[in-house]
C-alpha cells in the first residue's frame, strides 16, 4: 500500500513538472515586445553600412569594406533560418554535421551576394519606402538609387526574443531564400546533397564580376 502511494506521489510530481515545462515553452514561443520597430532596426543597420562605406571608399578598399559590413550584418541576419528555409523539406533529412556545414557555406554565399549589392552604398542612396508588421513578422521596403536607376531592395524580419532579425532579402522583387530553394531542390534531385555542397563551394570561390 505504501509503495502504491509512493508511485502515485511520484507520478503527480512528474506531471506537475511537465505542465510547468510546457507552460514555460509556450511563453517562450510567444513573441516578446521588441525594443525598436523593424523600420528603426533596418534604418540603424543601413546607417552603419553607409558609415563603413564612407570610412573605406573606393575600389582599393572593397574587401576591407565588405569585411566590416559583414560584421554588421552577422548578428542581424538570421542565417540559420535562411539556410533552413532554403532547403525546405530536405533540411530534416540532414545530419547535424551536414546542417552545420551547410549553414556555414550558405551563410558565406548569402553574405557575398548581399554585400555585392550594398558595398557601393552612399548616403542618400537607400531610402526606406514603407513597412508592414504582422505579429512577430515584418517587411521593410527600401528603394535603392544607383547610376540613375532605381530598384527595390526589401527585407523580411522576424522577432526573436524581442530583437528583429532579417531572414530574407528581396532583391528587385526576387527573394533570395525562395530563389535558392527552387534552385537547390533541382540540384539535390539530380546530384544529392553532396553535389549541392560541391556547387556552393565552387560558387563561393568564384571571383565576382566587375561592375
Amino acid at each position: 500500500m505504501k509503495l502504491k502511494s509512493y508511485v502515485c506521489i511520484l507520478l503527480a510530481c512528474c506531471l506537475s513538472w511537465a505542465a510547468v515545462d510546457v507552460a514555460s515553452q509556450e511563453r517562450e514561443a510567444q513573441p516578446q515586445p521588441a525594443l525598436v520597430t523593424p523600420r528603426e532596426e533596418m534604418s540603424k543597420i543601413l546607417d552603419q553600412l553607409v558609415d563603413i562605406a564612407e570610412a573605406h571608399p573606393g575600389d582599393k578598399n572593397l574587401e576591407v569594406r565588405k569585411t566590416e559590413m559583414r560584421k554588421v550584418i552577422e548578428p542581424k541576419f538570421d542565417f540559420q533560418q535562411m539556410s533552413q528555409l532554403s532547403l525546405g523539406s530536405q533540411w530534416s533529412s540532414l545530419s547535424a554535421q551536414d546542417r552545420a556545414e551547410f549553414v556555414k557555406v550558405f551563410s558565406d554565399l548569402l553574405a557575398k551576394t548581399y554585400l555585392s549589392k550594398i558595398s557601393v552604398v552612399t548616403r542618400g542612396m537607400v531610402r526606406i519606402s514603407g513597412d508592414r508588421v504582422r505579429e512577430n513578422r515584418a517587411l521593410v521596403r527600401t528603394m535603392v538609387t544607383f547610376k540613375g536607376d532605381e530598384f527595390p531592395l526589401d527585407y523580411k524580419l522576424v522577432n526573436r526574443g524581442g530583437e528583429w532579425k532579417v531572414y530574407d532579402v528581396i532583391i528587385e522583387n526576387i527573394g533570395l531564400v525562395v530563389n535558392y530553394r527552387n534552385e537547390f531542390a533541382g540540384i539535390i534531385r539530380k546530384e544529392k546533397f553532396d553535389g549541392l555542397m560541391k556547387r556552393l563551394r565552387e560558387k563561393l570561390a568564384k571571383p565576382e564580376e566587375s561592375k
